[in-house]
């Protein structure tokens, strides 16, 4: 809006010194009429000059330096995260310009942080009209994390050619999938290999209630009607087994779980959960931990809809595991260690734009009973 009200006043001078250089052609001096021509030259010289600068700009390739720890466990990593995927979203999006991402400062890459740069690049590359020129990257100077890019579909998702790089039993164990939540059995399709590697060796129960919750979870990522394409309802998943625990990333970049919720459940039901649990406000984190306490969704099946829920009873059941979730500003973990429950809220500065969810459980888990 600025931008169009600056060129409407920009050309009112224009036509306002050419109306004036008129008059004086017939009325004028010889010294008035050269000064009239001068400021219309001036000013048809610095509208050619803006042209040019705005066209240089918007091909030119902005270095973004990415942070030294792409991380969302710690919270100071959390938000620096955050300011740097903000930061790449604003030249693409809102300057149409060109991103080239410096990792040469980079020294760790953290899954939850991992799936949503992914996330956030695929969505802004299919949103660009440049798509994938829209966004560059240099090789990292740490072999591992390029190694992590490689293994999680960076390097592939921007075209970029790989190098040979050691192999990190930390690293090598992960699997990636995308999809489109509005097409649930395509979503599944999409999943079948990362769920057939987690199924080996993971327990029926187990495996049974991680399928439930994943699909649950692609199903209900979206609850906004005005969202409709497929860029955004989509969602990202890293899943693999590491030292005998199934470890599983989720990510969509819908409206978050703070937004959702009151679409699906209502607000006089989210209010009573807020009065039971002793919430004090309705905050990000506080409708996570609301969401995860809720079992029946606006389909009313009781079968649909309990994700959250049913990643927390088979915590409870086996007495081991840990669940964090990320909506927006709020965090809420959830986990178990030997009998004793930790239940965590945190509220941050900045948002992940979506939500994206995380757990863990040991395979060896409920062996007596196969």
């Amino acid at each position: 809006m600025k931008r169009q009200v600056k060129k409407k006043t920009e050309r009112s001078q224009l036509t306002k010194f050419k109306r004036i250089l008129r008059n004086t052609e017939y009325h004028g001096s010889h010294e008035s009429i050269k000064k009239n021509e001068l400021q219309v030259k001036k000013k048809r010289y610095f509208k050619l000059v803006n042209k040019l600068f705005i066209k240089y700009t918007t091909n030119k390739k902005i270095v973004v330096h990415a942070p030294v720890y792409i991380d969302y466990y710690n919270n100071f990593n959390f938000n620096k995260t955050n300011h740097f995927l903000n930061k790449i979203k604003k030249i693409v999006t809102k300057e149409n310009g060109r991103v080239s991402i410096d990792f040469s400062q980079t020294k760790l890459i953290t899954a939850s942080a991992m799936i949503s740069f992914l996330a956030e690049t695929d969505n802004l590359i299919n949103a660009s009209k440049l798509g994938r020129n829209a966004i560059s990257f240099t090789h990292p100077k740490v072999e591992k994390v390029e190694s992590v890019l490689k293994q999680i579909g960076f390097y592939e998702l921007l075209k970029k050619p790989t190098r040979d790089t050691k192999t990190f039993k930390d690293v090598s164990y992960w699997n990636y999938a995308s999809g489109v939540s509005s097409e649930p059995q395509k979503a599944s399709d999409s999943m079948a290999e990362i769920e057939k590697k987690i199924s080996i060796k993971a327990r029926r129960k187990l495996y049974k209630g991680f399928s439930e919750a994943m699909a649950n979870c692609v199903e209900h990522a979206y609850q906004n009607p005005a969202q409709v394409d497929d860029v955004q309802t989509k969602w990202w998943a890293f899943a693999g087994v590491n030292d005998d625990t199934l470890i599983v990333v989720i990510c969509d970049k819908g409206i978050g779980i703070s937004k959702s919720l009151p679409l699906t459940r209502g607000s006089e039901l989210i209010e009573k959960f807020k009065n039971a649990l002793s919430l004090r406000k309705l905050n990000d984190s506080a409708m996570i931990k609301i969401a995860s306490r809720m079992g029946r969704t606006s389909t009313g099946k009781s079968n649909r809809g309990k994700g959250l829920k049913d990643i927390k009873s088979i915590i409870d059941t086996f007495n081991s595991g840990h669940l964090s979730i990320y909506s927006n500003k709020g965090c809420y973990k959830y986990f178990r260690r030997e009998g004793n429950l930790d239940d965590i809220m945190k509220e941050h500065k900045t948002s992940v734009c979506g939500t994206i969810t995380e757990w863990s459980f040991p395979l060896n888990i409920g062996e007596e009973e196969d």
